[in-house]
């Protein structure tokens, strides 16, 4: 660390040291939170830690991993998360633990190993190496379910959830930073770098803390490299309210990257507007829902290979576990909402969009998402892809056998004829623009379909039955 940040640091722990001394703890540490020591290479470190009682009955439960700010930085071992630092304290609360069993694991980096033994930030080579050895050992000691392990933190710890999984790779699956002391361009080098790609983010803050804009940059930087952003409350100066309806909707569309600003009077305090917010969203029931179903993510889990717009819109795929199932869903544009289309065998790897939505819904705005659902419900892999080209009139002939029509070009009614013993009955037909819209459709009746009133023009004609899929290309002549 180089000396003008050293000296900064100090000066920043000289304040607080003075504001710890004459400030009294705020609330009681609980007995369930106990404290621990930690042997770090020769280095005794304390760390607190929630061991839920559900845990004995052997299941798997989530782990916390709570990253203090400059606060604990520079308080002693006997003073930790007696200032803002107690936000820490939030995650033990009954409304969470009842609904949410979970470990909650807090490592304190106390004065002096922040300025004489190397640990100056969570960044630091010891500091990343004290939270890998500390996950580890929970991992080897307690029932913990390694695909669910959350990272959050305050302040500096805030900045240290966005920036320690790019050296502790495949260890997270959810990132909460609160009140994050900076953001860019640090944190936006990692988003171009694809860091966050396999990670899901719910950052919070407050419109008067410092390093609101640096913090909001990190978002819009993730929107700009492509990924569904929501902010909840506020961005900046836009004010949005998000209704609870929505938000709730947003989870269940299995949506990854919120951000939630606050922006109610912090009475002209800072300090309360830089800690605040974190106790704020703890007790909000939709974060808690969205954070605690998060699952570490697959990149391989599951992959759209292709999207066949000559057959159906079908939507090909290749997934890891042919066990699980895939939840399939649709947008047909950038303003609508996702919809969930249907929830398949991942082994059965194709699934045709028509006629679960109509030609007329599908642009070259469209897109398709493929979720894939392990055997506890977890959605750990994700694909999408756009609807890059349209059907037409004029394709290549349909699957099947080969369909006659006659008169083509036909001014009112066409007559079909199909060799083979095609049935007829209770066959639905479709007329397609060449645009992609559905002009006419019905049941075929009497082996002919009315085309009366439609524009000059080349269509498609789609037939669909149970005895198959067929196309044809139809020209209509007034």
């Amino acid at each position: 660390m180089n000396k003008k940040i050293t000296l900064l640091l100090s000066i920043l722990v000289s304040f607080w040291k003075i504001a710890i001394a004459q400030v009294p703890p705020p609330v009681d540490i609980p007995d369930e939170f106990k404290n621990y020591e930690f042997d770090h290479n020769g280095t005794i470190i304390s760390y607190r830690l929630l061991t839920p009682e559900i845990a004995a009955e052997g299941q798997k439960l989530p782990l916390i991993v709570a990253l203090h700010g400059m606060e604990n930085f520079g308080a002693t071992k006997d003073r930790f998360l007696e200032i803002a630092g107690s936000y820490a304290l939030g995650w033990l609360a009954p409304a969470i633990q009842d609904k949410y069993p979970s470990y909650v694991i807090a490592p304190h980096l106390h004065y002096p190993l922040f300025l004489d033994e190397g640990y100056a930030g969570w960044e630091e080579e010891k500091s990343l190496d004290l939270l890998r050895q500390l996950i580890d050992l929970l991992l080897t000691s307690e029932n913990i379910d390694p695909d669910r392990i959350y990272l959050t933190g305050h302040s500096v710890g805030g900045m240290g959830t966005f920036l320690v999984p790019k050296h502790l790779k495949d260890y997270f699956a959810a990132l909460v930073p609160m009140n994050t002391a900076g953001g860019c361009p640090e944190v936006c080098d990692e988003v171009d770098n694809r860091l966050y790609d396999s990670l899901s983010i719910w950052g919070v803050h407050h419109r008067g803390d410092h390093a609101n804009s640096n913090v909001r940059s990190v978002f819009t930087r993730l929107e700009m490299a492509g990924h569904e952003v929501y902010p909840t409350h506020s961005f900046g100066d836009e004010i949005i309210n998000l209704p609870a309806t929505r938000i709730e909707e947003l989870i269940d569309e299995h949506q990854r990257y919120f951000h939630t600003e606050y922006r109610y009077s912090c009475n002209g305090s800072h300090f309360f507007c830089h800690t605040s917010a974190t106790d704020t969203i703890l007790q909000d029931t939709l974060f808690q829902k969205w954070l605690f179903r998060q699952h570490k993510i697959d990149p391989e889990g599951v992959a759209i290979t292709s999207v066949d717009t000559e057959s159906n819109y079908t939507v090909n795929w290749e997934a890891k576990n042919p066990a699980d199932s895939v939840e399939v869903w649709f947008r047909s544009g950038a303003e609508t909402k996702w919809l969930m289309l249907d929830k398949v065998v991942s082994a059965k790897r194709s699934f045709d969009l028509i006629p679960s939505v109509s030609h007329s819904d599908v642009s070259l705005g469209s897109k398709v998402r493929l979720v894939v659902i392990n055997g506890k419900g977890f959605a750990y892999g994700f694909s999408t892809s756009n609807i890059t080209e349209l059907v037409t009139g004029i394709p290549e002939e349909g699957k099947g056998d080969y369909i006659i029509t006659y008169p083509n070009p036909v001014a009112n009614t066409v007559h079909l004829k199909m060799p083979g013993k095609v049935d007829f009955s209770n066959m639905e037909y479709r007329i397609v623009s060449s645009q992609g819209s559905i002009v006419r459709s019905g049941i075929i009746k009497g082996k002919k379909i009315d085309v009366t009133g439609l524009s000059a023009g080349i269509y498609l004609m789609v037939l669909q039955s149970d005895d198959g899929y067929f196309k044809k290309r139809l020209m209509i002549a007034n």
